[in-house]
């Protein structure tokens, strides 16, 4: 497996675990500690974004 498919494949997995844990906050948003659940989620999503990121720069570089 090559080094593209591995980020994108890590992405992959922090986007749907960040939407897992927006799905939990929203659920569980009238308690204190579900603001736990919102930053996870924000960090998942950001981290999900920036790996799809890198593996498209890498690719376009790879073909260039």
């Amino acid at each position: 497996m090559n080094d593209i498919m591995r980020l994108e494949i890590h992405g992959s997995i922090m986007l749907i675990t960040g939407m897992v844990l927006v799905l939990i906050w929203s659920y569980f948003g009238s308690q204190w500690w579900s603001s736990v659940f919102g930053f996870l989620a924000i960090f998942f999503l950001i981290e999900a974004i920036w790996h799809y990121g890198v593996a498209d720069y890498k690719r376009v570089k790879k073909e260039s």
